[in-house]
């Protein structure tokens, strides 16, 4: 078993070294060639492709080969940041795919603390970094407090911002969970990833500088492209 796992540490070091070496699409020797050079079995290479495929720094293509994938974006969160935590490593862009008022009904109007019939703006948007599909958003907000919202303008700008800047909303805590899910035919088209591949559903409710739950956000990200990072204080060591 020790010699096994060293072998797949091996092998993972070596192909994280091509990766690393290569830029984003160019392709890397067969499993064939770097099972002859490396000197191990073709199932413990394939165990270790199958690894760095899930984790976006590789693609296989069927009949092609493999090659170098893009690296995962990774948001690092932390307990201090509130709800305004640092945006992700890369050039952020947004666009518009739809936006209308519409009454909050039974869902929304349960997470913000409103009657169904309370008009929420409603934004679906598609993000991208560094010009590639990462996340589908759909951002419903209180109507009350954003009257006259220029919708475009969160293609180039912070919705928070903008929120800040424009009606004094000042986002100060929110309470957010992920979960594993498979994308449905639509959000496979905006995300460019295949029917029921892998993607991570961001819930997020936030609160302003006077506790109003004035937000409610459901994001899917790219599975294969999007992770999340966070630091954890700890008073003392974990139990084990």
């Amino acid at each position: 078993m020790a010699g096994s796992l060293r072998k797949r540490d091996r092998a993972r070091e070596h192909l994280l070294g091509l990766v690393e070496s290569r830029a984003v699409g160019q392709p890397i020797p067969s499993e064939r060639q770097l099972s002859a050079e490396l000197e191990i079995s073709r199932p413990t290479l394939r165990a270790v492709v199958d690894d760095l495929v899930r984790d976006g720094r590789l693609v296989r293509e069927h009949g092609r080969g493999m090659f170098v994938g893009s690296p995962k974006v990774a948001q690092q969160i932390s307990g201090t940041h509130g709800a305004t935590y640092p945006t992700a490593p890369g050039t952020w862009t947004s666009r518009v795919l739809s936006h209308a008022t519409i009454p909050a009904g039974t869902l929304i109007g349960s997470r913000l603390g409103v009657t169904p019939h309370t008009p929420v703006l409603r934004i679906a948007r598609q993000r991208f970094v560094n010009g590639d599909p990462i996340c589908v958003e759909t951002i419903h907000v209180l109507q009350g407090i954003v009257a006259e919202f220029d919708v475009r303008a969160i293609e180039q700008k912070s919705f928070y911002a903008l929120l800040e800047e424009h009606y004094g909303v000042i986002p100060t805590d929110a309470e957010q969970t992920h979960a594993a899910a498979a994308a449905d035919a639509t959000e496979s088209a905006l995300l460019g990833v295949g029917l029921e591949a892998p993607i991570l559903i961001v819930e997020r409710t936030t609160r302003d500088q006077n506790g109003r739950r004035f937000e409610f956000t459901r994001a899917a990200y790219r599975g294969d492209r999007y992770q999340f990072r966070t630091h954890l204080s700890l008073s003392k060591p974990p139990a084990r």
